[in-house]
């Protein structure tokens, strides 16, 4: 099992990486970013990709955790065919769960995107001269 959730060169493969808010605009934003990553080969393409909200104000990592798992279960159950939520999808699933925590006027981008280690796996044109 544990190869089936590490590609080709030892990096972990996600199932689904998930960024909490605490609102809908950030939400919507850390969407758009996660997608221009994962366009780029930062994340491997069928890594389910989501941002949410919150559920409600002051809900806590904790709280905010819990909500993030059950969206994927959701999300996991539907694309394996289940008409309902269905928990056994998340046996072998790898969860990458990330808090955003409040909103900093000072960061276009949040702090997830600005420590975020990765590798590129595109080749470099230079590799070709």
């Amino acid at each position: 099992m544990a190869e089936a959730n590490n590609n080709t060169e030892g990096r972990k493969r996600w199932t689904a990486i998930v960024l909490t808010c605490q609102n809908k605009t950030s939400a919507h934003t850390f969407q758009k970013e996660l997608e221009i990553h994962q366009s780029k080969g930062f994340f491997d393409k069928d890594v389910l990709l989501l941002t949410l909200e919150d559920p409600k104000a002051r809900v806590g990592s904790g709280g905010a955790s819990v909500n993030a798992l059950l969206v994927v279960a959701e999300h996991l159950s539907a694309k394996a065919g289940y008409e309902t939520l269905t928990l056994s999808v998340l046996d072998d699933a790898n969860i990458l769960i990330m808090h955003m925590g409040r909103d900093f006027p000072f960061s276009s981008c949040g702090r997830f995107f600005n420590t975020l280690p990765a590798k590129h796996i595109e080749e470099s044109k230079e590799t070709f001269a």
